[in-house]
């Protein structure tokens, strides 16, 4: 008889053993996602850009209607009123000294409103002297106008007086400092509120 032959068959099962050396070193991560907070969220963003959406549209229409009012008066001078009243002004201003100065002349002094003489020209003095010259002017027609007495020496302004006239005819003067120096070219004149000329004297000093 043939003998018979066992035949064992083998099976390696996995080992179940917890070994240290295989374990993982990251514990897992789980991550839910709260649906409803993502909600509120995305809301509350779509709000804030709808509002600056808004504010800012109005602002720019609010903008482009004030700046239109403000252009709306460069268009008005096609009227040209404002030249027309210049003109008027201009002419107003303009002041007649024949009819309005009646005497304008230089004195060595004042007594009782009026001049006690004619100043002889060219004006003699000393080195180290010191005289006082008036000029002494009448006006006519100029009541409740302002003037000015304007003292010039070689192009400088040296003094100026505001006179107020209150009468009608009225007499005014003023008087200044003379001493001598190396140019004496003196001018004496009377202006209105405008600047118009309305009388003028001038001079020079010669040494005695």
């Amino acid at each position: 008889m043939s003998e018979k032959k066992n035949i064992v068959i083998k099976v390696k099962y996995p080992s179940t053993s917890n070994s240290p050396s295989k374990k993982s070193s990251h514990p897992g991560v789980i991550t839910e996602w709260n649906f409803k907070r993502i909600g509120v969220a995305v809301g509350s963003l779509f709000l804030v850009v709808i509002s600056l959406f808004y504010f800012t549209d109005s602002g720019n229409q609010q903008t482009d209607t004030n700046t239109s009012k403000l252009e709306l008066p460069a268009q008005l001078p096609e009227s040209k009123p404002q030249p027309v009243e210049q003109a008027r002004v201009a002419e107003q201003s303009v002041v007649d000294v024949n009819k309005v100065v009646a005497r304008a002349q230089l004195t060595n002094d004042i007594e009782k409103n009026e001049p006690i003489d004619n100043l002889k020209l060219p004006l003699k003095i000393g080195n180290n002297e010191t005289l006082w010259i008036y000029f002494f002017v009448e006006l006519k027609e100029m009541k409740g106008k302002t003037i000015y007495h304007e003292w010039w020496l070689n192009g400088n302004l040296v003094s100026r007086k505001k006179v107020n006239i209150s009468d009608d005819p009225w007499r005014t003067a003023s008087k200044q400092l003379i001493t001598y120096t190396v140019n004496n070219d003196w001018v004496v004149r009377l202006v209105d509120g405008s600047r118009n000329k309305l009388a003028e004297k001038s001079f020079n000093l010669e040494l005695k």
